[in-house]
């Protein structure tokens, strides 16, 4: 008998490079923390580090009873690809899993590690996903692509996390025609990766609630510090789009979550904020002063008797 009898194999796709190893190590905590029931399988693409760092990573992930894959790509085959903004051309390793882990892995759950798990994984992976190749939740931060041809509230998908039905996917050809649209459409391209699986995957996705991917547009922004364990008590995935925790002006409340899980993990590097300067004391210190405002009912209730609206 086993030390897993009972436990459910929950298989995670985590793509990332050096720039994102302490994400990783934060991401892999919190997976860690909420997943004592279940046994995690991770399929890593790590590209840039040397063999010590996989080997750090390996011992880490065995210390908790899980287990970790690492997976080679040939990177000159995204060599061409567009890409725009600050990304590079990781953003394009979702893609490659389908064809890399062993086929019999049927379902596949891919996590972006600028992410925190908050929850069992469990519900989010038998997710029923009724024929579809993948599941996913609406992006309310895009809301529609024109560009691309996606219109309308709720059509439009974010890729940071997608449990994909590997048979299907496979079957279809989902890779293959989102690169294909990479390459012959890169003046279309925006969001990189994700408008391309949203073009490929038009009307043919799951439709999941957004507990699994709490995007920072879906987080109300006068939310304060002590109801955000409420907040956080049914969601599944923290997902930091548009404000990095990592960033001293983040406008993210759960920055100081990625901080403790950073903190409680063996990543070497363990600074809160490594864009910090002398040009962004300012905001930081208006950003702090604006949240100890939400987080202080007594000074609101002040505020509002002697704000100019109620002279």
């Amino acid at each position: 008998m086993t030390a897993y009898t009972n436990k459910i194999n929950i298989h995670l796709g985590i793509a990332f490079d050096n720039n994102y190893l302490s994400p990783f190590y934060a991401l892999a905590a919190s997976i860690f923390d909420y997943n004592r029931k279940n046994k995690i399988v991770i399929h890593a693409i790590a590209t840039g580090l040397d063999m010590l760092v996989l080997n750090e990573i390996e011992d880490y992930v065995h210390r908790h009873n899980h287990e970790i894959f690492f997976y080679t790509i040939d990177e000159s085959m995204l060599s061409n690809i567009v890409l725009v903004n600050k990304w590079t051309h990781a953003v394009y390793y979702r893609l490659l899993f389908p064809q890399l882990v062993p086929a019999n892995i049927g379902r596949l759950l891919y996590i972006d590690t600028d992410t925190l798990v908050v929850n069992d994984l469990k519900e989010l992976y038998e997710h029923p996903l009724h024929h579809h190749p993948v599941g996913a939740v609406y992006d309310n931060y895009v809301i529609n692509h024109a560009e691309i041809g996606i219109e309308g509230t709720g059509n439009y998908f974010n890729s940071g996390v997608l449990l994909m039905d590997l048979n299907i996917w496979k079957e279809q050809k989902i890779s293959e025609k989102a690169f294909d649209f990479l390459n012959n459409f890169p003046e279309k391209i925006v969001y990189v990766d994700q408008d391309a699986l949203n073009v490929v995957l038009k009307d043919n996705w799951e439709k999941m609630a957004y507990k699994y991917n709490v995007l920072f547009s879906y987080i109300p922004q006068t939310l304060p510090f002590n109801e955000q364990k409420v907040f956080l008590k049914d969601k599944v995935i923290l997902h930091f789009t548009l404000q990095r925790p990592w960033s001293c002006i983040s406008k993210n409340r759960f920055r100081t979550l990625y901080h403790y899980y950073l903190k409680n993990s063996p990543a070497p590097e363990k600074r809160k904020y490594i864009d910090w300067s002398g040009s962004k004391i300012i905001p930081a210190v208006r950003l702090r002063m604006l949240e100890f405002y939400f987080d202080s009912p007594s000074l609101q209730k002040a505020w509002k008797k002697i704000s100019p609206s109620k002279i």
